[in-house]
């Protein structure tokens, strides 16, 4: 049929679409005749026809719409109609083509648009004792929904096109305007990248030998100027890259992609990555998440944890003492579809600004204040424009006089919950835990154990919890703090082995503590703060799975 060389991967138009799909049919039937006919209500007529032995059908011919078969196809769409014998069927019997054709097996798949109207059918003929197949029948019904997404695209096309003929000419003037406009800003984006990599190269080159410089032997003047020197390039490198993803973003080169992603190992992920330099200011870093970790959400997984890491690091640089709090919560008003992500950075410190509350840093109409955030730290300006770019805001206050909050809002869309942590979710409701914890910012461990419906028993003090024990408490997995105190952490551990031997146990570690490897191995499960939830989940169900 002229059609079994086509490999371009596309059709020029739905009559070679139907002649494709009609030689691949012929192919893989056995039957007479196979044909695809279109119909506008009044004429119906075939597209395009395959006869084995015997014509019946012939491509381009034509006939009344409701002298055909196919009208007694298009009249009910939700079936198929299939008709052994068209002499005898009550439908077929009188009609003028039936007398022509004579006694036939008749089968009728209609061809719908994704609008609900009908394009056309495919049908087969043969004699009355064919038999076809529940396979043949499946491989009909893909044909005419794959020919009905041909026709769609056929009819988008044609739209597009003469939408496109309308709007040349002002398209050839914008074109015009945007190529002096890229023009000007190219110029600017090329002085400042290759000033960046001016001073990029030689910074490097410093940050190198500040290494090479170092000596076990080394005084300790020469450590701390040689540490000077390194903190210093690594500030001025952070500043480059600022300026770098500044510049991107002003050229409008960034690109925001919605793709599902694990919001809560995103969150997790840039606050751990941040607990070491809280560790070497002495200050504590704390997490609450108040959402589930088996959600997943559409969004730029990259931008959000971007925006959050210049956030949180400035927070960081800005507390001499105290603690950092990230706080997360998705307030959905429809918990199916949409919802907001609402991040609150809470740390012990005053903003680098005189203003005492900000309501904002975008100004009314929606544009980045620059001097503002400029004035404040590059790299907010970064995160503002990243926050606008997702459709979403970042608001700072001062919450009395020695603590300052940031608030990032940014819409998101749920995906889907993760039905294997739903699971081990689902196993952990009801069971007892005891949790001896210290008293500091972070209540995440907890709620994260009430969200999963356990039986928590929280308290700071050990005496408590031995009192608990004595009066009857039988929990079936304790979570240790090592805050308490390392030693009296451990000693309380062995206390508890001796009270109840077959009890699971499971330590709280600060980040860049050192545990004995011996003392590790009295425990089941040893995690390190801030808890991410998928270890916690994990731990817990695998050790209450061994006990």
């Amino acid at each position: 049929m002229g059609t079994a060389g086509i490999t371009r991967g596309f059709y020029e138009n739905v009559q070679e679409a139907a002649s494709h799909i009609v030689d691949v049919l012929s192919g893989v039937l056995e039957v007479n005749t196979i044909f695809v006919a279109t119909n506008d209500g009044t004429t119906n007529v075939i597209l395009e026809a395959f006869n084995r032995n015997e014509e019946l059908v012939i491509s381009g011919s034509e006939l009344p719409f409701d002298s055909s078969y196919c009208s007694l196809v298009l009249r009910n769409t939700k079936e198929n109609l299939i008709i052994t014998d068209t002499a005898a069927h009550p439908l077929t019997c009188s009609m003028d083509v039936t007398k022509a054709l004579g006694n036939r097996f008749f089968v009728g798949i209609p061809i719908m648009r994704r609008s609900g109207e009908t394009f056309g059918t495919i049908c087969l003929m043969d004699k009355p004792d064919y038999v076809i197949r529940e396979t043949d029948i499946k491989a009909l019904n893909a044909m005419a929904v794959f020919l009905g997404y041909v026709v769609d695209l056929e009819s988008t096309l044609l739209i597009q096109k003469q939408k496109l003929n309308d709007t040349e000419q002002l398209k050839q003037q914008l074109q015009m305007e945007k190529e002096r406009a890229e023009s000007e800003a190219m110029t600017k984006a090329q002085m400042i990248a290759l000033m960046s990599h001016e001073i990029r190269n030689p910074l490097n080159g410093i940050l190198g030998l500040t290494d090479l410089m170092r000596t076990p032997d080394m005084p300790e003047e020469h450590v701390e100027y040689v540490d000077m020197i390194e903190t210093s390039g690594n500030i001025l490198l952070s500043l480059l890259n600022n300026i770098m993803n500044f510049n991107i973003n002003e050229t409008g080169r960034t690109v925001v992609h919605d793709d599902p992603f694990d919001l809560v190992s995103t969150i997790e992920s840039t606050v751990y990555l941040h607990a070491g330099l809280a560790m070497e200011k002495g200050i504590e870093l704390g997490l609450n998440l108040e959402m589930n970790v088996s959600q997943v959400f559409v969004g730029d997984e990259v931008k959000i944890g971007q925006l959050l890491a210049n956030v949180l690091k400035y927070a960081i640089d800005s507390t001499r003492t105290g603690s950092v709090l990230v706080t997360a919560v998705v307030d959905s008003q429809n918990v199916d579809e949409a919802g907001t992500l609402l991040l609150h950075i809470k740390y012990t410190g005053r903003m680098l600004t005189s203003d005492k509350k900000l309501q904002a840093f975008n100004t009314l109409d929606g544009n980045v204040s620059i001097q503002k955030l400029v004035g404040t730290n590059l790299s907010l300006a970064v995160s503002q424009n990243l926050a606008i770019l997702m459709h979403g805001c970042i608001e700072v206050s001062s919450l009395g006089e020695e603590e300052t909050e940031f608030q990032i809002r940014l819409p998101l869309m749920k995906h889907w919950e993760l039905p294997q942590l739903t699971v081990i979710q689902e196993r952990l409701k009801g069971k007892t835990v005891l949790l001896v914890k210290a008293p500091d910012i972070l209540q995440g461990v907890s709620s994260l154990m009430r969200r999963w419906e356990m039986d928590v028993n929280m308290t700071s003090d050990t005496s408590q919890a031995k009192h608990w024990l004595e009066d009857g408490l039988e929990p079936e997995i304790a979570v240790i703090d090592m805050g308490l105190e390392p030693d009296k952490a451990m000693k309380f551990i062995h206390e508890l082995k001796g009270m109840a031997k077959q009890l699971p146990i499971i330590i709280l570690v600060p980040y860049g503590m050192h545990m004995d490897p011996q003392e590790a191995g009295n425990v089941n499960a040893v995690l390190t703060k801030p808890v991410r939830q998928l270890d916690l989940l994990n731990a817990l169900s695998a050790t209450l799975h061994r006990a």
